[in-house]
């Protein structure tokens, strides 16, 4: 079983055809997934993306909803059907809506109309044709970025304009702009030791030339209802996790001009004890770009790492009293709505004071917890929900937290039935 681990989702151009055939053909809850997809849309996601043409599914149009729609099933098979639940989720570009649907801030159906639009939007911006991107190998960030400086500001009139649009890890970055200013950075950065990479695409995407775009996408995503995330979803933009749901609509907005910082979301991972990341969605572009430093990164759609993650999802999980304090911890934490004394005493402060001796007890000995350890603490949690008056969704995302944060395949002392966010995760 993977202890405490990340979830990352792939941008556009990790698209393929075929993507998903083999998969909607061993798990129901992907074929189901994909319906839901075409149903949503009004088209036969699943036949382009099991049959293409590639030109077809490459337009942006409909690459980026296939992606989406391939990451939200994968996800589903993670956690639903291997029990996994991350400790925190992040999304390179696209990606970031996808990671954003799968913590329950916006539904897969809202979450496949938003992608498509974005995807149109973006085509228009690609149909002017004044636009290019290249991918920069080798010298950092900084150095890229002084060199797209020094360019733009040979032209004064804004008309020849370069600049930084991905960083992706510290030896990739990736610029953006018009055609005649990223073969001008190009070119002078080759005499830097650059291996640079031309991108197949003809719009300057994550840079300001993608102004208008990015305006026309703020008012659709206005229309969008975004609710609480069950566990943390870092920004591509800043590297920080979203502090409330009010932050969202604002973020994927400057997604279209700003540029995406992936560097800054590993090393957010890396700073709160984060060692391992799972791959959600089609081919393992990420799990290439991640850090050669003792970090481990498993891809779904690597045949041997989705083995290694279906196999370790049946091993056993192991506990601590860490894990029985944190409860204690949640149950102080949680606001009291029940002045009823009597009620108090038995649904808080008895099962409290039980699992409190519980913990002492287990440090005195040095006895092993077990399950039936924690699900006394589970159990005494619900309670403690239950008569302080939480609501589902404090009881969501407290739950989820704990789950996450300890690399937990399920929570011991509570039924999915009797869980107040079975099942409402997607």
């Amino acid at each position: 079983m993977l202890n405490k681990h990340a979830i990352w989702f792939p941008g556009q151009g990790s698209q393929r055809v075929g993507m998903g055939r083999a998969l909607s053909e061993r798990y129901a809850v992907v074929k189901a997934t994909i319906q839901e997809a075409n149903e949503a849309l009004g088209m036969r996601l699943d036949s382009l993306m099991y049959e293409g043409p590639l030109t077809e599914l490459t337009r942006t149009d409909n690459a980026q909803p296939a992606i989406l729609a391939l990451g939200v099933a994968m996800y589903r098979v993670y956690s639903r059907e291997w029990g996994y639940l991350p400790a925190m989720a992040a999304g390179h570009s696209l990606g970031e809506i996808t990671a954003l649907t799968c913590a329950g801030a916006i539904t897969f159906p809202d979450a496949l109309r938003l992608v498509r639009s974005r995807g149109e939007l973006m085509q228009r911006a690609a149909a002017a044709d004044v636009g290019a991107m290249a991918a920069v190998n080798g010298p950092s960030s900084d150095v890229v970025a002084n060199v797209c400086l020094e360019t733009s500001a040979r032209c004064t009139d804004g008309s020849r304009m370069v600049v930084v649009s991905n960083m992706n890890s510290d030896s990739q970055t990736v610029i953006s702009g018009h055609k005649e200013a990223v073969h001008e950075a190009s070119e002078r950065l080759l005499t830097h030791g650059a291996e640079v990479i031309p991108l197949q695409v003809s719009a300057p995407f994550h840079s300001p030339l993608m102004a208008p775009a990015a305006a026309q996408f703020a008012e659709v995503l206005s229309c969008v209802s975004f609710g609480k995330m069950a566990i943390p979803v870092v920004s591509s933009l800043t590297g920080l996790p979203y502090g409330s749901t009010a932050e969202i609509g604002g973020m994927l907005a400057r997604g279209l001009t700003d540029p995406v910082n992936w560097s800054s979301v590993l090393a957010f991972q890396k700073s709160i004890g984060i060692a391992a990341a799972v791959e959600l969605g089609p081919g393992h572009v990420l799990k290439r770009l991640a850090p050669t430093d003792g970090q481990r990164v498993f891809a779904f759609d690597d045949k041997e790492d989705e083995a290694y993650l279906a196999e370790a999802s049946l091993q056993v999980d192991t506990y601590s009293l860490e894990l029985l304090n944190r409860c204690l911890a949640i149950a102080t934490c949680v606001r009291n709505r029940n002045w009823n004394a009597a009620e108090y005493e038995q649904g808080v402060a008895f099962p409290y004071r039980g699992v409190q001796q519980l913990v002492d007890r287990l440090r005195e000995t040095g006895e092993q917890v077990a399950e039936a350890h924690v699900r006394q603490a589970l159990v005494m949690l619900e309670s403690v929900f239950r008569t302080k008056g939480a609501s589902a969704e404090e009881q969501q995302r407290r739950l989820a937290r704990l789950q996450g944060e300890f690399g937990l395949r399920s929570l011991a002392g509570i039924s999915p039935a009797d869980r107040p966010y079975a099942g409402s995760l997607l």
